[in-house]
């Protein structure tokens, strides 16, 4: 048995959380550099304002309505989301998370786990100040339907078993495909073309058929519906072929020394994270793109790339590939809005063999202390980027739980 606790509109949440005076009011977090909307209140969304909206596309209408800004304030999220994660952990012995604000409990089918989810919810409110919604099912998919069901549904008071086909069937019946884990965008209309209007539809169909086309895919997701688990923690698991830093800027950049600058901040993130994991990259791909609202003459999507000597995670080097393919791209006269770089060609830094002419294949020890320098708050960075970031967040609410100078006060 799953039981899948998912925190409701979660990074808004968060913000509500320290700020009373925000709650039953529309709220939406922006992302990186105060882009598009990535987390909404319940309010919001009964507004209109959609998911992934630009915001300027929706600054007046969230003024007009009292709506409330938070630019994303990432380390307050990863703190809440880490005190939430930590008490599903005491309370449930198998805790799987599945991101930032979601978890798999597994436990055993022999209770009635409605009463435990309900009070393991109330001691996540008290003790986070978050609220949770809780799916109960047999599969993971069934779990993931439940809990948007619970979600929705204020008479389930956030916690809905789908235990038994009597109780699974009609909510199959009523969920159109796209509320379905597992369906997306491009296989939706394709089961569509087949005849399937419901989640009902999928679970009823034949494996065989299912199987034929889309694969093992098709069959598990049928199997899930029908309350058979045949998708395991390891299934979502996928190797990492790629690290990509990119950010879309406010203001178009025209010189080449602004950019670059921008480009050696991504490409030091990016080597962090491929150290962090435990790989190297063999090729490295730079992005450099204008809006493209410009006028056709004005229009820039190009991205190069380049074969790195060898297999590598040392960030002087991908700094120095960035540097020359950026030359190459950059044109005068172009307001630029989209940059980016990309790590590829992925292996596991343990399967790195030395040759000949590339000797030493470990991590660099330069690269070791800095990683740790940085990890510890110390501004440290290669020459080639400057002491502050070129992008900014206009409404940064504090960093309640994570720096002492931004402890909230009671008066």
């Amino acid at each position: 048995m799953y039981l899948l606790f998912d925190c409701n509109n979660f990074f808004a949440s968060c913000e509500q959380v320290f700020r009373p005076d925000w709650r039953n009011r529309p709220l939406v977090v922006l992302s990186n550099n105060d882009g598009c909307v990535v987390s909404r209140s319940r309010e919001a969304k009964a507004a209109g304002i959609a998911m992934g909206e630009p915001y300027f596309k929706c600054r007046e209408r969230l003024e007009r309505i009292g709506g409330v800004v938070c630019s994303g304030n990432f380390a307050l999220y990863n703190d809440l989301s880490e005190r939430v994660m930590r008490i599903l952990e005491e309370a449930l012995p198998e805790t799987q998370q599945y991101s930032i604000d979601e978890a798999f409990g597994v436990v055993d089918d022999t209770r009635d786990w409605v009463p435990f989810c309900r009070s393991l919810r109330r001691r996540i409110a008290h003790w986070t100040g978050i609220t949770v919604s809780v799916g109960i099912a047999p599969t993971r998919t069934l779990a993931k339907l439940a809990n948007e069901r619970a979600k929705k549904e204020e008479r389930h008071a956030g916690v809905l078993a789908l235990v038994t086909p009597g109780e699974t069937l009609p909510y199959l019946e009523q969920s159109p495909l796209e509320d379905v884990w597992g369906i997306g965008r491009r296989l939706a209309p394709r089961l569509r073309g087949m005849g399937f209007r419901t989640a009902a539809d999928v679970a009823r169909a034949d494996l065989e058929r299912l199987r034929r086309a889309f694969g093992v895919h098709g069959e598990r997701l049928a199997l899930e519906l029908r309350g058979l688990p045949c998708v395991d923690e390891e299934d979502g698991e996928t190797e990492r072929t790629q690290v990509m830093v990119s950010r879309t800027m406010k203001e178009g950049i025209r010189d080449i020394a602004t950019l670059r600058d921008a480009l050696s901040r991504f490409t030091e993130k990016a080597g962090r994270i491929l150290r962090r994991e435990g790989l190297m990259a063999s090729s490295l791909y730079v992005i450099l793109r204008t809006s493209r609202y410009e006028q056709a003459e004005h229009l820039a999507c190009d991205s190069a790339g380049v074969p790195l000597p060898c297999p590598t995670d040392d960030s002087r080097v991908f700094l120095r590939a960035a540097s020359a393919l950026l030359e190459g791209l950059f044109r005068e006269g172009y307001d630029y809005r989209k940059l980016g770089v990309m790590l590829a060609d992925l292996q596991a830094a343990s399967s790195v063999q030395p040759t000949f002419e590339h000797p030493e294949v470990a991590t660099s020890p330069l690269m070791t202390v800095l990683d740790k320098l940085q990890a510890a708050g110390h501004p440290i960075h290669f020459a080639s980027s400057s002491a502050a970031p070129l992008w900014h967040s206009d409404h940064s609410s504090p960093e309640y739980t994570t720096r002492w100078d931004q402890l909230p006060e009671a008066h």
